[in-house]
């Protein structure tokens, strides 16, 4: 894990009023001297005798400051519940005291805040914080405020947000005498980690190179060793082994140097995390026992859950299956006991991982379906985000959704296997685009059968007879060994000796008789299908409502296989096993891709391929329930695959089949009819170019050519609609009344990055960008009922991914409020897209038609009739010239034309 430094802020005025003699400042000064040795278990201790023996008739200034401490001291203990209690006392206490008082206690609380995964909350404060620093012109103040609220945009992954604060942090630290060194480098340490996050390592390296400067010169030997703490994570996220090694090594020798055992603790954890990844397991284990005794000394309750998780990962890794269930067990306590969600999720998954290497298939089942609804609860809620202190722990376990869905298609458990594919495309897009809300419909997770409800059940009961051991040996060990009575020292072994019995019974529970019954009637109930009918009924209700010829098609990629999903109104859902290495796959669909933006005569071969991995193995069902619609949810790298251009020998699927591309069945409100008036905001980028850097990448962008037609045209269609061309085209103009329209047409460039969600964009007409960022947060479309990106580009300049981006797409239109996404898959022919967008929206407002069907019209007038003339010479693409123009009267019969669009969301 990475170091973030957040400005703790200078100490509040201590003892105002006069300096108070007795046992109070005896205590105080205890507590002082503890926190400074790392001590904070006796600090806190000493704070609170401090509180007591403080006289009635003594200053709320003073109380005010042993509170503060107090904060200080839970938080280093991660505490934050009571860190926050006591910085509110503090703030209570000082309503009439300084601007200066204040903002230090609102800036504290906003930083609590943030580490309990409330952002605004958080955000409230630290705004408090800067607007008292600003009236009391105290820019060093207002500097470190700045950089603790950019914390809370990288705690969101929005990390343009994030950067632009630590700059401005950064201007003002350059204007005051006042920054120290550490303020300096704590900025550049920052800038490096939001950089790793955003996986640009060469840039974090250059940032965090930096700040070991500053603090070498400074003499800093703290920054200095965490320096090269995050220069050793930078470098093991690349595999950089060596280098990463000798930088952790660095640190933990300069930590144990200044005696920071809690870093030297910290860093250790990382560099047994890297070695167990070089396969050096054993020394791996030293690594991380030689860290996890300080850690417990020093009562940091989450670094300790995680070194277990870490100890659990390496035993797992060596197939010592009873001493990682152990770790793991003591780890999945703490996360329980401090309400840690988000990690224990982690360790449920490690857990499933563990049952799943030891043969242990149905039990690894309950355990991922826990860690599932953990992180579809949180995912609800929105408001415990990831953190990024959490990152390695997220990498090793991002996949647990699909391995669950891959156990239960091998037991046949196919209703539940779809309640995980929709959860697994909402998972992907939280990954690709940060938090995304979904209905109220998937926030239960994945059914838990009855025999796993008991085994969960009994495993709880463990948990908290644990628990609440833990809680007594806690109230027991915080009373100094000297102080303890001779009932308390029994009562204190009575509790080791019931813990180390529990610890067994943990161990044990696995192997008990009553569990492995549990397990035996899952099987049978399995077996029969009968705990199925409860969930099957509401999805076939669904599908029935849709009507009857509509089907709802998943594809799964595994490595050795595809599972097509089918689910119909009229039948239980059923999965069949195509057979092929995912290679093959991604060849196929590579090829495929390359024919089809290459307008090669070779895309039939390539297309008839996937129709026979896709469509053929179901083919007999859809004849037999006579569908004419494909609700599909694609996977991976399938999702760059328009299934409309699949090929089955005599015809395109498209001729059969409506084709409606869906996020995940149930986060789509497909009941929603959209409204029979259309109310059109048409804008457009016709003329002009536009030159801009975003990262590493140049990108150059021209007026698309037939854009200014294609919506003139729609003007005969539409006659009060609502146009804007070129510089009126601007986001100040569009996005205040965007939702007065419920159809909103933007001709010109946008695009959706892999793995690069924060540089995703789409452009405007006056050359103004709107990121992914502002569209999540900022645009209200809840009266949208369709919204065309009829020049959106995804997968732009970047390496053939997973297809997060297009899944990415909706998801981000669908949370801001818009029911259903037209986008393209690659980049389109200009007056090609014109034609097809005439006929359209013709069939959408003339004929009435669904979505869905009017996009099938549109696509079959071009199979059938219609060729460019004049000839087009431009792609609605960028970064890439056509390789060929097409000849004179090119029909527009290759999928390379009418092909790329698919509709997203609900096209019905």
């Amino acid at each position: 894990m990475l170091t973030v430094y957040l400005s703790a802020c200078a100490s509040l005025h201590d003892f105002i009023g006069g300096k108070h003699v007795g046992r109070a400042e005896v205590e105080r000064h205890a507590g002082f001297t503890a926190y400074q040795k790392q001590d904070y278990p006796a600090a806190l201790r000493h704070y609170q005798n401090a509180l007591v023996y403080l006289p009635a008739d003594n200053s709320d200034a003073q109380r005010a400051d042993l509170y503060y401490k107090m904060g200080r001291t839970y938080l280093k203990l991660q505490n934050n519940t009571a860190a926050i209690a006591s910085f509110e006392h503090a703030l209570a206490l000082r309503k009439t005291h300084s601007e200066r008082d204040r903002a230090i206690l609102h800036n504290m609380l906003g930083l609590t805040h943030q580490k309990t995964g409330n952002i605004e909350k958080s955000r409230a404060h630290l705004n408090k914080a800067l607007e008292l620093r600003i009236i009391t012109r105290n820019i060093l103040g207002e500097a470190r405020t700045l950089g603790n609220m950019a914390a809370t945009y990288l705690a969101q992954g929005r990390y343009i947000k994030a950067i632009e604060h630590y700059q401005q942090a950064q201007q003002l630290f350059a204007k005051t005498a006042r920054a120290t060194p550490t303020d300096l480098g704590n900025i550049q340490t920052n800038l490096s980690s939001v950089y790793a996050e955003m996986g640009q390592y060469e840039k974090a390296l250059t940032h965090q190179f930096r700040a070991l400067a500053i603090y070498q010169q400074a003499g800093n030997t703290a920054g200095i060793a965490s320096s090269y703490h995050n220069i050793g994570y930078i470098e093991s996220e690349q595999q950089n082994y060596a280098a990463a090694l000798d930088a952790f090594r660095q640190a933990v020798a300069l930590r144990e140097k200044i005696q920071d055992r809690f870093g030297a603790a910290e860093t250790r954890n990382n560099y047994g995390l890297l070695l167990s990844e070089m396969g050096r397991h054993k020394a791996a284990l030293s690594a991380l026992l030689q860290a996890l005794p300080v850690l417990e000394e020093l009562n940091t309750r989450i670094q300790i859950a995680a070194t277990y998780d870490s100890i659990g990962s390496v035993y797992a890794r060596m197939n010592r299956h009873a001493s990682a269930l152990e770790a793991f067990q003591k780890a999945l306590l703490i996360w329980h006991e401090t309400g840690d969600r988000e990690s224990e999720r982690i360790t449920l998954a490690n857990m499933g991982d563990l049952f799943t290497q030891s043969g242990q298939d149905t039990l690894a089942i309950v355990f991922y379906k826990l860690a599932v609804n953990i992180s579809e609860a949180i995912r609800e809620e929105l408001q415990i985000l990831p953190q990024q202190e959490q990152k390695a722990y997220l990498n090793r376990v991002q996949g647990f959704y699909r391995k669950l869905a891959d156990l239960l298609l091998k037991q046949d458990r196919v209703i539940e296997t779809q309640q995980i594919l929709d959860l697994l495309k909402i998972q992907e897009a939280t990954n690709f685009l940060g938090p995304v809300r979904g209905n109220t419909s998937t926030a239960t997770g994945v059914a838990m059968l009855s025999p796993e409800q008991q085994i969960q059940k009994q495993y709880a009961q463990l948990l908290q007879q644990s628990i609440h051991i833990g809680k007594e040996l806690a109230v027991l060990n915080s009373i100094d060994r000297s102080d303890r009575t001779a009932a308390q020292n029994e009562k204190l072994r009575q509790l080791i000796k019931q813990e180390q019995q529990l610890q067994r019974a943990f161990v044990s529970f696995i192997e008990s008789s009553e569990i492995r019954d549990l397990i035996d009637q899952l099987g049978r109930e399995v077996r029969t299908q009968m705990p199925a009918l409860e969930y099957l009924r509401p999805l076939r209700d669904n599908l029935k409502r849709l009507g009857e010829h509509v089907v709802l098609l998943y594809p799964l990629i595994m490595q050795d296989r595809l599972e097509l999903v089918l689910v119909t109104g009229l039948s239980p859902p059923l999965h069949i096993p195509v057979p092929i290495d995912h290679q093959d796959l991604n060849r196929t669909v590579l090829n495929f891709r390359t024919a089809l933006i290459g307008r090669q005569d070779t895309v039939q071969k390539f297309a008839q391929q996937l129709y026979q991995w896709l469509i053929k193995p179901v083919e007999h069902l859809l004849t037999e329930v006579n569908a004419d619609t494909i609700l599909y949810a694609p996977d991976g790298i399938l999702r760059y695959v328009p299934l409309a251009a699949l090929h089955d020998g005599q015809q395109w699927l498209i001729q059969q089949y409506k084709i409606n591309n869906i996020t995940a069945f149930s986060l789509t409100d497909l009941d929603t009819r959209p409204v029979k008036e259309a109310k059109l905001l048409a804008a457009a980028f016709t003329t002009g170019n536009y030159t801009f850097t975003i990262g590493d990448q140049t990108f150059d962008f021209s007026g698309l050519r037939y854009a200014g037609e294609e919506v003139n045209n729609l003007t005969e269609i539409y006659p009060d609609m609502t146009k804007l061309l070129d510089k009126n085209f601007s986001p100040d103009t569009v996005i205040t009344e965007i939702n007065q329209f419920n159809i909103v047409h933007f001709a010109t460039h946008a695009a959706l990055v892999p793995d690069k969600a924060y540089e995703s964009f789409i452009l405007f007409g006056n050359g103004e960008r709107v990121t992914v960022d502002q569209v999540k947060y900022e645009w209200n479309l809840t009266n949208v009922d369709l919204i065309v990106l009829s020049a959106c580009e995804t997968a732009l300049g970047a390496v053939f991914g997973q297809g997060e981006e297009i899944l990415g797409l909706g998801f981000l239109m669908e949370s801001a409020g818009a029911k259903a996404t037209l986008a393209s898959l690659w980049p389109v022919d200009d007056r090609g897209t014109q034609l097809l967008m005439n006929k359209f929206y013709t069939e959408l407002k003339q004929h009435g038609a669904t979505k869905a069907a009017a996009l099938q019209k549109a696509q079959l007038s071009m199979l059938s009739e219609s060729v460019l003339s004049p000839v087009s010479d431009a792609d609605r693409g960028v970064l890439r010239e056509r390789d060929a123009a097409p000849a004179s009267n090119q029909h527009t019969v290759h999928p390379y034309y009418w092909a790329p669009f698919i509709l997203i969301g609900n096209g019905l």
